[in-house]
């Protein structure tokens, strides 16, 4: 065994030297010696593996007071693990786990029984599957193994360790778990009945005001959100690639759309959500109003001036008086504008809100946001007041324009410009966009011959 360890720190001395001499201007040897790395981690991750088997089986139950964990005060052998390899307890565990999964076994007469799962082992010990692919495969087969024959189990430890190389843990994962689904048909719709019953969504407000959802759905929810929100996020995708060069010949820039993929996704799932909630079809499915009212409360003065704070029922934290001015803008926002002693003076005058029918008009007039190279349908737009209503501006066809929600944020807070020539709309950004604040063109190509 010393000679062994002797070899193996020769061999990472030289690992470090070759380090040393890799510069920044070499990515060839860099990259050379992040192969050498992994070929070394894989060969003493199979070392830790053997070793954690074999102090779990010294360290089982049936040992009683000759336990090898229980002798240095250890209920578990992974706390021990942990312990002398200085690791967290769950990693150490894992290796146990594998260990005694991929270790021959010691019958009640003293003979020798084959691994539960020798292929697993025999990858580990040849390099081709790591420790964290090799954790999934021994869980995910011993969940199906009392619902299977262990020739089965073994068929499927044999795809997997096939499949496995060159593969993510995330894609093991993934592949583990529809074997394990084809070992245990049986059990699969038991399974869906328990993944219903964990079905869960809480909101938690945090302590800058940001509001965290905490959505636990089961596969056939996920499926659908998902879908949902990366058709959206796709779509999106697609028509800025193909508007770009358009937009570039005809006014020299590009709309910059600098959000993550992150940002995509919320706003695609604001999007959606706003969709079904704007829906006049009725709780019951005949007409009827919108199924959602959310009230904003602020005072007349801060719906005048934009300055100060408002607040939503239901949500801890205020919004300022200017993201409120523009919730005013959607028919089922109702701002609640109260006096000095907390009487209501307004309740959401019908002239504020653009009706349905006005909203069809403004869908048929632009197509959609009117934002330049915005692909949204008119489905998820809320309806804009050009001269805010707020400044005197009057709730008719003439003074509207769709907006999708991002959009929206950014004409209010960005202080981007709306000006009309000939019925088109033309948006002006901010000097920080464009020093020279040049006008760029809106509305969707369908309108240019309405336009003339």
């Amino acid at each position: 065994m010393k000679v062994s360890t002797d070899a193996l720190a020769a061999h990472l001395a030289a690992l470090a030297q070759a380090w040393d001499d890799t510069i920044v201007d070499q990515p060839g040897m860099l990259l050379q010696l992040i192969g050498e790395l992994a070929a070394v981690q894989r060969r003493i991750d199979a070392l830790r593996v053997a070793v954690a088997g074999e102090l779990a089986d010294l360290s089982a139950a049936h040992r009683g007071g000759e336990a090898m964990a229980r002798r240095a005060g250890h209920a578990r052998p992974g706390s021990y693990l942990a312990e002398l390899w200085q690791i967290s307890v769950a990693e150490a565990t894992r290796l146990c786990e594998v260990g005694l999964a991929t270790r021959q076994r010691t019958a009640l007469d003293g003979s020798l029984l084959p691994a539960r799962y020798p292929a697993v082992g025999e990858a580990i010990a040849a390099g081709s599957v790591g420790v964290e692919a090799a954790v999934v495969i021994v869980r995910e087969l011993d969940l199906a193994a009392p619902f299977c024959s262990a020739e089965a189990r073994l068929a499927g430890e044999r795809l997997l360790v096939e499949h496995a190389p060159g593969l993510t843990v995330k894609q093991v994962h993934g592949v583990a778990r529809q074997v394990r689904d084809r070992l245990d048909e049986d059990g699969a719709e038991s399974r869906d009945v328990i993944r219903r019953q964990r079905r869960a969504l809480s909101w938690v407000t945090q302590s800058d005001g940001m509001v965290r959802l905490v959505w636990v759905m089961p596969p056939e929810t996920a499926g659908l959100v998902r879908a949902g929100i990366d058709q959206l996020v796709g779509e999106q995708l697609r028509a800025a690639r193909d508007a770009a060069p358009a937009a570039l010949g005809d006014t020299g820039f590009v709309d910059s759309d600098d959000r993550t993929m992150p940002h995509r996704r919320a706003d695609a799932a604001e999007d959606l959500f706003r969709r079904a909630v704007n829906c006049t079809c009725g709780a019951g499915g005949g007409g009827g109003g919108p199924l959602v009212t959310v009230i904003v409360r602020m005072s007349l003065d801060q719906l005048i001036t934009g300055l100060g704070t408002a607040q939503i029922d239901g949500i801890d934290a205020g919004i300022s008086a200017t993201t409120a001015r523009r919730l005013a803008a959607d028919a089922n926002i109702i701002p609640v504008v109260l006096g000095g002693a907390g009487e209501v003076l307004d309740l959401g005058r019908s002239r504020r809100l653009f009706s349905p029918a006005q909203r069809q008009a403004l869908a048929e007039r632009y197509g959609g946001c009117a934002f330049p190279a915005c692909a949204h349908p008119p489905s998820y737009t809320e309806a804009h007041h050009l001269q805010w209503w707020c400044s005197g501006g009057v709730t008719d066809l003439d003074n509207g324009i769709p907006l999708c929600s991002f959009h929206h944020h950014r004409i209010h807070d960005d202080s981007w410009e709306i000006v009309m020539r000939d019925r088109v709309p033309y948006f002006i950004p901010p000097p920080w966009i464009d020093p020279d604040q040049t006008p760029r063109r809106g509305g969707k190509l369908v309108n240019l011959a309405w336009s003339g």
